[in-house]
Order: structure tokens, then C-alpha cells, then sequence
């Protein structure tokens, strides 16, 4: 009988580890898995954020564009259109018309060097280009 009761608490001991490395195999497997979702859950849920910022900023620009489209539709606009374009006023106004001239324009005359540089191959313009002397 002494015999059969160390068998039993061998096999207990024995079973008891095995159950307890079974047990550790699997809450390490099960942790892994854990976290590899974790992670590819918070990869996700950064992607909708990122999404909803885009929603967000497309629907403000879209907002603004109708108010904008709206604006040009207004005889507002179309008055303010045809006085910058066309140089158009109300009944009853007089309209000054200033013109930029630019007189020195006139008066200044462009030189060109005629040195016979025309005739000359692609190399030596650029050695002329580079290594001329400068007057």
C-alpha cells in the first residue's frame, strides 16, 4: 500500500507539472495574440482618426466653397465682377482711368552685341561665356 500511494503522489507531482507548463504555454500564446491584436486595433483606430480629421477638413472646405459659390451668384458680386473687369459704373458716377506709363521705357535703347558671336560652334560660345574677358 505504501507503494501505491507514492505512485499516486508521483503522479500527481508529474500531472501537476505538466499541467502547470501546459498552463504557461497557453497564457503565452494567448498573450502574444493578445497583443498582436492590441496593436493592430490601435493601428486602425489611428487610421479613423486620421479619416475623421480628412472628413472634417474636406466638409470645412466644402462648407466654404458653397458660401463661396452662393457670394458669386449675388448681384453684389456680379457689380464688383463688372467694375474691376470691365471698368464699369453706376448710373451718374464719373470714372477716372490712370494708366501706368512707364517713359523711360522709351528712352532707354537696348544694345546688342553684334561681335560675330552667331557663327561661332556651341563650345566656343560657352568657353566665351565663362573665360572672356568682361569689359
Amino acid at each position: 500500500m505504501i507503494i501505491k500511494k507514492k505512485k499516486n503522489v508521483a503522479g500527481k507531482i508529474f500531472s501537476f507539472k505538466l499541467f502547470i507548463l501546459a498552463s504557461v504555454l497557453i497564457v503565452i500564446f494567448l498573450g502574444t495574440n493578445l497583443g498582436r491584436e492590441y496593436y493592430r486595433k490601435y493601428q486602425i483606430q489611428k487610421e479613423v482618426d486620421s479619416l475623421k480629421e480628412d472628413i472634417s477638413s474636406l466638409e470645412r472646405n466644402n462648407y466654404k466653397m458653397s458660401q463661396l459659390i452662393e457670394y458669386c451668384k449675388t448681384d453684389e458680386y456680379k457689380e464688383a465682377q463688372a467694375r474691376e473687369r470691365f471698368n464699369l459704373g453706376k448710373e451718374g458716377e464719373n470714372l477716372i482711368v490712370m494708366i501706368e506709363s512707364n517713359d523711360n521705357d522709351s528712352e532707354i535703347e537696348i544694345e546688342e552685341k553684334n561681335d560675330g558671336s552667331e557663327n561661332l560652334p556651341n563650345y566656343r560660345k560657352w568657353w566665351n561665356y565663362f573665360f572672356a574677358t568682361k569689359s
